[in-house]
């Protein structure tokens, strides 16, 4: 598997495959077809795609095998750890193409991230995490990440429980 950061040239992949992959995973989740057409707006928008790429506090990758694109992910330094007075990497967004699953890429991917945050001196890796995904969770348990405390996400139709799971990179 490959390992790159992406460049402004792959905005249209990131955002095909941000919306495919968002809307496979987690489509069904939501009550409400708008609000999940302007969370993706929000989320995988060219403009939004844009300004990630440029911005030099985030960092978008993208893993890839024999040319095909497999995933990306996206890590925005200098987070405010919700519940603490600290600071660290924010895994934002970690996203497979689902014939991709269960072969070590997102675990490959993890790693590098990791590295990185380490490489940035970040002192901490965090996120947040639906608290029914339970295979998610169990994959960044595997990667040493813990619960730290427990969120929502809130729209007009619905409340979404949520985890904020950290890595201490120091």
């Amino acid at each position: 598997m490959e390992i790159r950061q992406a460049v402004q040239a792959d905005i249209e992949l990131l955002r095909q495959l941000g919306i495919s992959t968002y809307k496979h995973y987690f489509g069904a989740l939501w009550q409400s077809p708008a609000e999940l057409e302007a969370f993706l707006h929000s989320d995988f928008s060219r403009e939004v795609l844009t300004h990630g790429l440029s911005d030099p506090q985030q960092q978008w990758w993208v893993a890839s095998e024999q040319g095909e694109l497999l995933g990306f992910a996206k890590v925005h330094d200098q987070q405010p750890l919700p519940e603490s007075e600290r600071t660290g990497a924010m895994l934002c967004k970690l996203y497979l193409q689902p014939g991709a699953k269960s072969r070590g890429l997102g675990s490959r991917l993890f790693k590098h991230l990791e590295q990185q945050a380490r490489g940035r001196q970040q002192g901490l890796l965090w996120l947040t995490v639906l608290q029914s995904n339970t295979a998610a969770i169990a994959f960044y348990q595997r990667q040493g990440m813990v619960i730290h405390s427990e969120s929502a996400y809130v729209t007009p139709t619905q409340s979404t429980p949520l985890w904020t799971m950290k890595k201490e990179l120091g």
